[in-house]
């Protein structure tokens, strides 16, 4: 599974709050809200530019940041997850052993799950993306 947009689609104030729920206040909390703050955004089409908009989303790429407040944001995911589960930055694996006894049926309860989490904390899958391969001996 994949996320779509992921680290464009991260909600500053979710963020801050799930920063602070990971136990992280006081200056640090406050340097990484300010950094996410004021941040203001344009286009420019055919040599005109449209007027300035506040940018409430998004985590900065590029930044030495970026990486780990991504982790922050997602680090709960696997906790909605019954089977196994495997995060490398905005890619999500969830599998379990293909013997177990209603396999399809907890794998799709963790489908669903995903989707709860997903909505609840503005991060949208990108369906394309995700696939249900079968693998066996």
């Amino acid at each position: 599974m994949d996320f779509k947009k992921a680290f464009d689609s991260v909600p500053h104030r979710r963020l801050v709050l799930k920063t602070e729920a990971h136990g992280i206040g006081g200056r640090i909390l406050a340097w990484i809200a300010d950094f996410l703050s004021e941040r203001r955004q344009c286009v420019v089409v055919n040599g005109v530019q449209s007027s300035e908009a506040e940018v409430t989303s998004g985590i900065p790429q590029g930044s030495v940041l970026g990486p780990m407040l991504f982790v922050l944001y997602i680090n709960d995911l696997p906790r909605v997850v019954a089977n196994y589960v495997r995060i490398f930055a905005d890619d999500t694996k969830v599998y379990t052993r293909s013997d177990v006894e209603g396999a399809p049926q907890t794998l799709q309860k963790d489908l669903d799950s995903l989707q709860d989490w997903s909505q609840q904390w503005l991060m949208n899958f990108h369906p394309e993306k995700c696939r249900c391969p079968e693998a066996g001996k």
